[in-house]
């Protein structure tokens, strides 16, 4: 399994405002801390924020804040609120028409592995990655049931 840079960059960023849930981040502070492009930054909080994980405060002293405790956001909500799904409905040999119409040899088994996946990243909250390299705590997890 492997993430987007999107996904990626959403759980930095979320893993970097964990540690202090209360406090209201900017995105320069963001910037200089997690080294992600400013422009991308700035359109993946939009995101966040649309999908209620962060709450955007207007102002000269705005800033984003996470919306709810971080034992309430799994890391699938976060993936899914940057419009990404972490193993999609996709063939296990990248055949197109394998998960529709016909189903290659090991369709189940890969069926299997990509729910595993997701109950893994469901039900893995951001308060249990809290201060680690997030991106490393996923693949250390997930590699585990592949």
């Amino acid at each position: 399994m492997k993430l987007s840079k999107t996904a990626e960059y959403a759980l930095r960023i979320m893993n970097y405002m964990a540690i202090d849930e209360q406090k209201l981040y900017t995105t320069t502070e963001l910037f200089e801390n997690l080294n992600i492009p400013f422009r991308y930054l700035r359109k993946l909080m939009i995101k966040l924020s649309k999908s209620e994980i962060l709450t955007s405060v207007q102002g000269k002293h705005g800033g984003y804040r996470i919306a709810r405790k971080s034992l309430e956001i799994s890391l699938l909500e976060i993936i899914h609120a940057t419009g990404e799904d972490p193993v999609g409905n996709v063939c296990f040999f990248g055949f197109e028409k394998c998960a529709f119409v016909e189903k290659c040899a090991i369709h189940e088994k890969w069926t299997l592995v990509r729910d595993n996946i997701n109950q893994v990243l469901s039900k893995t909250t951001l308060a249990e990655i809290k201060g680690s390299e997030s991106t490393s705590f996923i693949k250390n997890n997930i590699s585990i049931l592949t």
